[in-house]
Parts: C-alpha cells; sequence; structure tokens
C-alpha cells in the first residue's frame, strides 16, 4: 500500500516538472504580396478559401479589412474533452486587401495560431500547422484566381511516360 506521503511528493514533483517551461516568442504568420487580379476578386477568393477551410465569421469590415474567429475543428463524439483540453491548436485569419491598379492589388494574410498540450496549460502562441500556414493559405488563393504560374498535373508532376 502507498503511503499518502510517498503519493503527496510524487504529485507535487508532477506538478513542479509539468509546469516549468520557458515559453518562445512565436510570430504570427504572415504573408505581403501584391496580386494581379482586381480588389473584388481577391477579396472573393479569401473569403472562399477561408469559408472553405471552417473559419468562423468570415466577413468583412470597413471594405477592405477581415478578421476571422477561429477555425472549427472537426465534429467527434470526444469534443467535450479535446476542444479546450489535451493538445489542440486553434487558428485565427485577419487579411487585407487594397487596391493599387485597375488590375492589381495588395494582400497582406496574417494567420496566428495558439495551443496548449495538457489540461492544464493555458492557451499560447504556437507556429501554425502547414495547412493553416499563410503560405498554402496564399496558395489557395492563387489557384481560386487562376494566376498560378505553374500548372502541375499528373504528367508534370512524375514525368511523361
Amino acid at each position: 500500500m502507498i503511503r499518502m506521503d510517498y503519493l503527496a511528493i510524487v504529485a507535487l514533483a508532477a506538478v513542479t516538472f509539468g509546469c516549468a517551461g520557458v515559453q518562445t516568442p512565436v510570430e504570427p504568420d504572415v504573408v505581403d504580396i501584391t496580386l494581379p487580379a482586381s480588389a473584388d476578386r481577391v477579396k472573393a477568393a479569401v473569403t472562399k478559401v477561408l469559408a472553405e477551410d471552417d473559419y468562423c465569421c468570415v466577413e468583412w469590415k470597413d471594405g477592405s479589412q477581415l478578421q476571422t474567429g477561429y477555425r472549427g475543428e472537426q465534429p467527434s463524439i470526444w469534443d467535450w474533452l479535446v476542444r479546450g483540453r489535451y493538445g489542440v491548436v486553434r487558428s485565427r485569419a485577419e487579411a487585407s486587401v487594397t487596391p493599387q491598379t485597375d488590375q492589381s492589388s495588395h494582400l497582406r494574410l496574417q494567420v496566428s495560431s495558439e495551443g496548449k498540450q495538457t489540461f492544464f496549460d493555458s492557451w499560447g502562441p504556437t507556429a501554425p500547422q502547414v495547412p493553416q500556414s499563410a503560405q498554402n493559405k496564399l496558395r489557395l488563393i492563387k489557384n481560386e484566381l487562376k494566376i498560378v504560374q505553374t500548372t502541375y498535373t499528373t504528367e508534370t508532376f512524375y514525368g511523361a511516360k
């Protein structure tokens, strides 16, 4: 039988070592680019890409600023346990589109991610996962605008047979 004082020492050690960590500052993932498309087309593409990726409240404010809510999780029977508890990363996006000419506009896209590893951790900044990174969102926006420099097909990727 385990004595209560040994149990208290083990619990104290677990809490002490579990909470002792150094957080490194993580900057949001940002992309600044000029796209060869009108501001209306870019805004429509950004809206479609973020809405399809299940970001909440994808609405433009002041005609050129967008700030989303947190990205939705995939629904499961464990939502009550996973959503705010163990090993979760949540992200949100901000975008601004400013027209430069009739056929070009400037896009600034910022993706901020927060994560936690245990039940007792608080949400802290973390690097975004690859599917939610700003570079990947930019790639999807360019695909939507059909301004990709190189079109990849099965033949170009694997080589012609």
